[in-house]
């Protein structure tokens, strides 16, 4: 058994329980799903979907034709579509892929302590989009916090104090976005969903006012106390500027921080939505 994949496996177990507490995270992400829906239509593809908590499923299948979900835990995809009794609707499908191709070859890594001709090899494979794996194109992509679980491999494998640390995380990083891109067809629209802190390193996160949750997360983000690599303005700047992927979106658009509660552990969560060039 890969071990940095079952972390990932008892996550999705542990978070099983949290519906309730998700409603309003669920309501926004299905919400800006919904309106993106209106725009673009047509087929929908879930990245990192795991047990669906922060997605209503039978409100997307009333506005999709399709629904792809996606994720490592193929036990998860089968909890969702039952949990929300949408198992026998043909128009969800599921799919069990590693989004990076590498999680394999990490935990190797890690276990044998390979040199750095094992880790070029993985960084090279990360320069790969794994957009070929899924069928698309699709009207709208989502990634729904699974970006954070991704670089969280890395860490967990090659570990903060190695000198290609942050070149790994830069690499799964930019190869995550460009698989959604290259999922998008001409004129649809994407949507990047992830968490950036969480209660265990910020304890006041959960009971900071609504009015001042902004400046209290600009006050984190200064002091340096968020998730490896999905800063916020990272991620915003994947889509901007000279950024090779810029030339091929528009109407790029950061979203309104907000809370995600999951239970015993709060985290605060960015939104980056925008829409696919058409050719010219």
């Amino acid at each position: 058994m890969n071990e940095l994949f079952e972390e990932e496996f008892q996550f999705n177990q542990a978070s099983r329980p949290n519906w309730e507490h998700g409603a309003a995270h669920r309501n926004l992400i299905t919400g800006y799903l919904t309106e993106l829906a209106e725009s673009s239509g047509g087929r929908l593809c879930v990245l990192g979907a795991g047990n669906c908590n922060d997605l209503d499923l039978q409100k997307l299948s009333e506005v999709y034709s399709e629904i792809h979900l996606v994720d490592l835990d193929e036990s998860a995809l089968k909890y969702a579509v039952e949990f929300q009794s949408i198992s026998e609707n043909p128009a969800i499908h599921q799919h069990v892929l590693d989004l990076t191709g590498v999680g394999d070859s990490l935990a190797v890594f890690k276990s044998d302590h390979q040199g750095e001709d094992a880790l070029q090899e993985i960084i090279d494979a990360l320069s790969v989009s794994q957009a070929d794996k899924l069928p698309g194109p699709f009207d709208v992509v989502c990634s729904t916090c699974i970006l954070s679980q991704l670089i969280l491999q890395v860490v967990h494998a090659v570990g903060e104090t190695h000198p290609r640390f942050e070149e790994l995380i830069v690499s799964v990083r930019g190869q995550h976005f460009r698989t959604a891109l290259d999922l998008i067809g001409e004129g649809g629209a994407g949507l990047i969903v992830s968490d950036f802190v969480s209660s265990e390193s910020a304890a006041d996160l959960k009971d900071v006012p609504d009015f001042q949750f902004t400046q209290y997360l600009s006050q984190l983000l200064s002091s340096r106390n968020f998730f490896h690599g999905v800063h916020p303005g990272l991620l915003f700047a994947q889509l901007k500027g000279d950024s090779p992927l810029a030339k091929l979106v528009e109407d790029v658009e950061m979203l309104h921080p907000w809370r995600w509660n999951l239970g015993a552990r709060q985290y605060a969560v960015a939104g980056l939505r925008f829409h696919r060039r058409n050719a010219e």
